[in-house]
This record gives C-alpha cells, sequence and structure tokens, in this order.
C-alpha cells in the first residue's frame, strides 16, 4: 500500500490492463524497483566476497545475475516513464507548442551536461596521462 493516501482516483494503463488504478500501478512498480534493487545489492556484496577468495568462476553467474537485474531494472523505469506520460496526458491545443518547446530544452540541457561529463572525464584521462609519462604515477 502506498505510504501517501489513496486520495488519487486516477487510472491509467499498465502492463496490459486498461484500467488500473495509479496508486496500484506505483506500488507494484516501486515495489519490484526495490526487490530488483535489493537483490542487485546483495549479489554485488555475495560477489566480492567470492572475489576474495579468488574464485572467478563462482563469480560468473552472479555477475549475469547482475545483468538481468540490471535488464529488469531498465524494463521498470521504462515502465514509470510511461506511467509518468499517462498521467501527465496529452496538451491541450494551447499547450502544444509550449510543451514540444520545453521537450526541446530539456533534451539540449541534457546533451550539455553529457558533453560536459565527457570533456570532464577526457581531461581527468589525459591529465593521468601525462603524470604517468613524467613518471609521477607508477602502475
Amino acid at each position: 500500500m502506498s505510504s501517501i493516501g489513496s486520495s488519487c482516483s486516477t487510472i491509467i494503463s499498465f502492463r496490459g490492463e486498461e484500467e488500473v488504478d495509479l496508486d496500484q500501478a506505483l506500488d507494484s512498480v516501486y515495489h519490484d524497483i526495490q526487490q530488483n534493487l535489493n537483490h542487485s545489492q546483495c549479489s554485488v556484496r555475495e560477489m566480492a566476497r567470492l572475489q576474495d577468495d579468488d574464485l572467478f568462476r563462482d563469480c560468473v553467474p552472479i555477475h549475469f545475475a547482475i545483468l538481468d537485474y540490471v535488464d529488469v531494472l531498465s524494463g521498470l523505469f521504462d515502465e514509470l516513464k510511461q506511467v509518468s506520460k499517462d498521467v501527465l496526458g496529452k496538451p491541450g491545443k494551447d499547450d502544444r507548442d509550449w510543451y514540444k518547446e520545453e521537450c526541446k530544452k530539456r533534451k539540449d540541457l541534457q546533451k550539455m551536461e553529457k558533453d560536459k561529463i565527457k570533456k570532464e572525464a577526457d581531461a581527468q584521462k589525459e591529465a593521468l596521462k601525462q603524470l604517468k609519462q613524467l613518471d609521477i604515477i607508477k602502475e
């Protein structure tokens, strides 16, 4: 059950069903996200424990399970995006152009942030390379 009162009467399409209460959909998605996060966290810790014992072959199935959890989480986050989109609804005539412009601004900001992160990573790699060449850092 949601921690917020069920005063919301919004009905959405969810997991193939046409009329699902928003609270039920959110509870389901967040429950599944939490379960997969917990399982993946435990799996990483288990793999780290086994790796200390140098049991690489024992770690591989755990690594694959983690990859599976991440794939499931990716799908769950896609579901969450769709739930948000369903709740938002479609813009009215007066809001279409404004919404389109807001989406473009958001996309441009995301690209700028991604480019900034890449530029910073490249600068760090270059600095590390220069330090290694100066023999300041040993491998």
